[in-house]
């Protein structure tokens, strides 16, 4: 299977710059928003694509299956999600430190290629693997 390269990177991107701006500026409507762009990965309008062919990033295909990448995605949108449910509570304090969590991780795929959500996905199969015998 193949994955684009260039979007994981623009995603990561996008929360490594926009997820601390929201806290430092006190923007909620930006983690909301960043919410809903990942969300959106499950429906047949991944807007995260969508916006990066708008802005004419070229895609730069690998092989490689795109199965723990999503399984990440998934998390940061769970977290994020937890964010805005925090923000929308009030509880700011606990809402951009669960998006700041989000651009770390984005920051450290990012900068570094360690990916922690794919690495629990993979974990978490050699685990299923060893207990189920699959």
């Amino acid at each position: 299977m193949k994955t684009d390269q260039n979007q994981l990177r623009f995603n990561q991107a996008l929360l490594v710059l926009l997820l601390p701006l929201a806290a430092l500026m006190d923007l909620p409507w930006l983690v909301y928003a960043l919410f809903l762009l990942m969300v959106s990965q499950h429906t047949p309008y991944d807007l995260m694509v969508a916006l990066k062919r708008l802005l004419r990033v070229p895609p730069r295909l690998a092989e490689e299956d795109p199965r723990p990448h999503r399984f990440a995605r998934t998390l940061g949108a769970v977290f994020l999600g937890l964010a805005s449910l925090f923000l929308l509570l009030g509880l700011e304090g606990v809402g951009y430190a669960l998006a700041l969590l989000v651009a770390l991780l984005a920051f450290i795929n990012l900068a570094f290629g360690f990916c922690l959500g794919c690495f629990l996905y993979l974990h978490l199969r050699y685990a299923r693997a060893l207990f189920t015998g699959k």
